[in-house]
């Protein structure tokens, strides 16, 4: 062999010490982008889900003291469908968010599986809030129509009371509108990296 070494012998050479280096380990070849973007969405999804449970806690404590202020049949009621609906809230949050805390791994593409994963889940609560949001209005709406038609409810509650329902749905759909379309793009974005 010459000092030189022919083009084979470089490459072969080149080959056996690129095999013979230890690998990169996987947490180096990472995106810190990606990394913090999981991180970040980890952090907001915790707080949302805890801002979720404090709002149930409270409504659950709220039904439970004006039901025992006020033990008519009508406000147990409302206090059993308040229960009902927030039990059902809670348990699809926890549900949905089952399995989407952390990464299988520590890679780029366990990353964005995992991000995708969050987009759609985020996607599926959209709708399942959509359609939770119908049936309250399908429970409110002839509620109060029935309290102002045996004249429980004076006109004037029973116009303010529909009013702030209605708007109430409407904030709801403009949030979850938003919230689509941004989940929609950032799926988007995802499927661009992962492509």
């Amino acid at each position: 062999m010459s000092i030189g070494g022919t083009p084979m012998d470089l490459e072969l050479a080149a080959w056996r010490t690129d095999w013979l280096a230890a690998p990169a380990s996987d947490s180096a070849l990472i995106s810190v982008d990606l990394r913090r973007l999981v991180q970040r969405k980890r952090r907001r999804m915790a707080l949302a889900l805890a801002s979720q449970l404090c709002v149930g806690v409270t409504l659950l404590a709220f039904s439970a003291w004006f039901a025992s202020r006020h033990p008519t049949l009508e406000w147990i009621l409302w206090a059993a469908v308040i229960w009902i609906g927030t039990f059902f809230a809670a348990s699809f949050a926890i549900w949905n968010h089952a399995g989407t805390w952390r990464a299988l791994s520590q890679s780029n593409s366990a990353f964005l599986h995992l991000s995708r994963e969050r987009s759609r889940r985020e996607l599926r609560a959209i709708g399942w809030g959509r359609w939770f949001l119908a049936v309250q209005l399908l429970i409110v709406m002839p509620w109060l129509t029935l309290d102002f038609a045996l004249h429980r409810l004076p006109m004037a509650s029973y116009l303010f009371g529909c009013a702030l329902t209605i708007l109430m749905a409407v904030a709801y759909l403009q949030w979850f509108a938003f919230r689509e379309r941004r989940t929609r793009r950032d799926l988007a974005r995802l499927d661009d990296l992962a492509g």
